[in-house]
């Protein structure tokens, strides 16, 4: 029979050094796992503000840019579909103002949305096909678009005006 010549001293230091190693290696393991946590916050809020900031990136390309009236009515009949939060202004040759789809208020700082105007008038939520018809847009007509932001920097208005 063989005989375990350590002395029960020398078990005791290495159950004593064991569990301090198994204690510093959870210790390091939590710190690794919190350290974690934050860094994946801080590149979430990061990525979230990003994603904000270009969701407008398809209605910022029309901020500047000549727009065939059949690109017009096509973007003011899409908007109006999705009930897009969307106000979209059309001045034409004839100096006809039309508002689709949701009125742009600018109060002081405040600028937003609303379903009626100033003055109490409604937006269109129908495109005019009728040349007779006020405000109607020529699908050959260029617009230049210029785009508009409410008070949290988000683009809500784009207002066209035809170009000779």
């Amino acid at each position: 029979m063989k005989t375990n010549r350590l002395t029960d001293a020398t078990k005791i230091f290495i159950l004593v050094g064991t569990v301090i190693v198994v204690c510093v290696l959870c210790a390091v393991g939590f710190k690794m796992v919190n350290e974690g946590k934050s860094s994946v916050n801080a590149n979430s809020n990061t990525l979230n503000n990003m994603s904000s900031q270009y969701m407008d990136i398809d209605l910022s390309l029309y901020n500047g840019s000549l727009v065939a009236g059949s690109e017009l009515a096509s973007l003011i009949n899409t908007a109006i579909a999705n009930d897009q939060y969307l106000a979209i202004e059309v001045i034409t040759l004839d100096k006809a103002h039309i508002t689709y789809n949701y009125a742009y208020i600018v109060n002081g700082e405040e600028k937003g949305l609303k379903d009626k105007g100033i003055e109490g008038q409604v937006p269109k939520k129908v495109v005019s096909t009728d040349k007779r018809e006020h405000g109607y847009i020529n699908p050959m007509a260029m617009f230049l678009g210029t785009t508009y932001e409410d008070s949290n920097k988000s683009i809500v208005c784009i207002k066209f005006e035809q170009q000779p």
